[in-house]
């Protein structure tokens, strides 16, 4: 079993978000651990709600993160400085969070994947 934390980079709409996903849940299926899911850059938009309603994509992670107990953090900084979106605007399954708690999740797992 490997502890893995994934950083995603990619807005919900592309297709590296998907890859991160299926690699997520396939990661999970062969009985590893997932210790974090870090939303950074365009990633962070998997966070935002639309209409009261995730991205499909994001809907997905916040399905699995459920039942896989997954910490799904975005990053504030690019939360409030990039896009300016606030608190109201987030689903609450996804937490704030910085680069530190990234580092320090990223420092105890054996591998980091960015997509």
């Amino acid at each position: 079993m490997t502890d893995i934390v994934l950083s995603v980079h990619s807005a919900p709409d592309e297709p590296r978000s998907l890859l991160a996903f299926h690699y997520a849940q396939a990661a999970l299926a062969l009985g590893h651990r997932i210790q974090q899911v870090f939303f950074y850059e365009a990633g962070v938009l998997h966070g935002r709600l639309a209409g009261q309603q995730l991205a499909p994509i994001a809907a997905e992670w916040q399905k699995l993160a459920k039942q896989h107990d997954l910490s799904l953090v975005l990053c504030a900084t690019v939360v409030e400085q990039d896009y300016q979106l606030s608190e109201s605007e987030l689903h609450q399954d996804f937490a704030l969070g910085g680069l530190t708690e990234f580092s320090m999740a990223a420092a105890q797992a054996e591998r980091v994947m960015q997509f």
